[in-house]
């Protein structure tokens, strides 16, 4: 099975949604080099190679992509489009000046056709042309929202003690929930599929939920009545920049007007394509929900973003943990 993959360079590999490409590219017996910022801990220990540098270092890019001979790119959130937009560039680039034969490129969320006014969005549109511009082979795979947001210590713990399960997004609005690791899956499974170069594939779950549904099902695997509570986006990027700095909140904010105002949601994806072509059944939302200790979740120590946390019950909203943006790209 080895042979299928070959080296593969994993960038963003400290994130949630790198870490668990690794492990599902270890488990598969590839060999793993993973691009780390220096200083960032290592938490594979002697079953991956290491690079080290700034994807603001194309010379580092280069070096990381010559022995691979696959690549997946995972960008980081970022609320600067034209630098995550050159981030992607300069990784294309040196895949391409390296001649690795497939690239993998995560756009850790929806891709919208049109401008949205989300940097992070627009900017994966930007790298996706690029990308294809570049006339390497390549397989895009396109996410929703990962159920693992819903079990950090803020929202695991409004479950189970309020009984509030708040999001930013309208009651109405479907989402096709998929676990990190089922999209993790799904990336090894396209390392192995270099016949599908020029492909893009959305990656779902097999479900789209509304938040009420998402509350029923949760309601019926912790046995306790949970309402569904949508955040107004304004909300959510007082506690993202009181916690973070920055412009990062209006910019996860945008993300969330834009998909929570589209005519039809782009969070509901029809994943049968990817799982018929790659082989890959998705957990339903109530499968993976059961398989998590919610009470001890809950439990967990508390949440450093204080900010945050007092920013969102100021307006009384349940408190939400920005520990969920560092899932590696989106909430």
């Amino acid at each position: 099975m080895s042979k299928s993959f070959g080296s593969v360079l994993v960038y963003g590999a400290a994130g949630a949604q790198g870490s668990a490409i690794v492990r599902a590219a270890l488990a598969a017996r590839a060999t793993v080099r993973v691009f780390l910022r220096p200083g960032t801990r290592n938490p594979f220990g002697q079953a991956v190679d290491i690079v080290r540098g700034d994807l603001a270092d194309p010379a580092r890019l280069l070096l990381a992509s010559r022995a691979a001979e696959k690549v997946v790119l995972t960008l980081p959130q970022l609320a600067d489009r034209a630098l995550l937009a050159r981030f992607g560039r300069d990784a294309i680039d040196a895949a391409k000046a390296a001649r690795v034969k497939l690239f993998v490129l995560n756009t850790s969320g929806p891709v919208p056709d049109t401008p949205a006014g989300a940097a992070f969005a627009d900017a994966m549109a930007e790298t996706e042309d690029y990308l294809r511009a570049a006339q390497i082979p390549a397989i895009v795979l396109r996410p929703t929202l990962y159920m693992d947001n819903l079990a950090v210590r803020g929202s695991a713990r409004a479950i189970m003690r309020k009984g509030v399960l708040a999001w930013p997004l309208p009651s109405d609005v479907p989402v096709s929930w998929i676990d990190v690791n089922d999209f993790a899956r799904f990336v090894v499974a396209a390392l192995a599929r270099p016949d599908l170069a020029g492909r893009a594939f959305d990656i779902g779950g097999p479900q789209a939920l509304t938040g009420p549904q998402l509350a029923q099902c949760l309601s019926a695997v912790v046995c306790r009545p949970i309402a569904y509570v949508p955040m107004p986006p304004a909300v959510l990027a007082a506690g993202l920049n009181a916690s973070r700095g920055g412009a990062i909140g209006e910019e996860t904010a945008a993300f969330y007007a834009w998909a929570g105002s589209a005519a039809v949601s782009p969070l509901a994806v029809d994943g049968a394509a990817a799982s018929a072509e790659l082989s890959v059944a998705p957990a339903t939302f109530s499968e993976w929900a059961v398989r998590q200790n919610w009470n001890a979740l809950a439990a967990a120590v508390d949440d450093p973003d204080e900010q945050a946390t007092r920013s969102l019950r100021e307006v009384g909203m349940p408190a939400v943990s920005t520990s969920l943006l560092r899932a590696g790209g989106q909430l």
